[in-house]
């Protein structure tokens, strides 16, 4: 008796197991009289829900002696047999989930396959670019030099010829103009040769040099000049772009 005892002490995980089977077997045989809970549960309950002495070799022994016992009670019904025998499929005894069937998966996966299969649609062509051109305007220079001018008003002389009547005169003579380097010196030099040479009407060439009419008029005289761009615009293509967006 006391080297059970030793055993005990020094083997409590063993010890443990083994109670809890023994606990497993006894509430078996009583659920299996009553018909209040299936074998299966409860022993599935007992290994996964229990601790890690449990897991392995010891679990796999539980269900084996718990198929035995199961089988030899002659009060227990041969479905509940069935499940006995059954119960170590499905139950973690190494810490792992068992392997669950897939062919109901495989099935769905495969008519899933054939529907996507079968909701495919033509693909779209690529986008092809239709290029147009755009245009803009510059500016092409062409410096050319224009002359300034301005108003200034010019002196003259007009002479004097006979009309019709007799010893009246009217001023339709020549005209000259001090202008582009015509002085009065100039003037009074033609003057004094008319003189000069006037026949006895006192005319020269028809005209009398003894008097003159004051003229002026007004003349646009180049005083300078400037620089001017007399350039244009020309239309060149500054890129090409497609109604997508793109340019280049």
């Amino acid at each position: 008796m006391e080297k059970a005892i030793e055993w005990v002490k020094n083997h409590k995980q063993h010890t443990a197991v083994i109670v809890i089977v023994v606990v497993a077997v006894i509430a078996v045989l009583i659920a299996a009289a009553s018909g209040a809970f299936t074998q299966q549960d409860k022993t599935k309950d007992a290994i996964e829900n229990g601790d890690e002495t449990l897991k392995g070799d010891a679990g796999t022994g539980i269900l084996n002696k718990l198929d035995g016992n199961v089988n030899a009670n002659p009060n227990v019904s041969d479905e509940t047999k069935e499940n006995a025998s059954k119960a170590d499929e499905g139950v973690d005894v190494d810490g792992k989930p068992a392997d669950k069937p897939s062919g109901g998966n495989a099935n769905a996966s495969g008519s899933n396959t054939g529907n996507s299969g079968g909701s495919d649609k033509p693909s779209t062509p690529a986008h092809q670019h239709s290029w147009k051109q755009h245009t803009a305007q510059k500016w092409v220079s062409n410096m050319v030099t224009v002359p300034d001018y301005e108003t200034q008003k010019v002196y003259g002389a007009r002479f004097y010829v006979p009309t019709d009547v007799p010893g009246q005169y009217i001023a339709k003579g020549p005209e000259y103009w001090f202008e582009n380097g015509f002085t009065r010196d100039d003037l009074k030099a033609i003057i004094f040769n008319a003189m000069k040479n006037a026949d006895e009407s006192g005319l020269y060439n028809g005209v009398s040099y003894s008097s003159y009419q004051n003229i002026t008029k007004t003349v646009q005289v180049q005083v300078g000049s400037h620089q001017e761009d007399h350039g244009h615009y020309e239309t060149y293509v500054d890129y090409e772009y497609c109604d997508c967006g793109v340019t280049r």
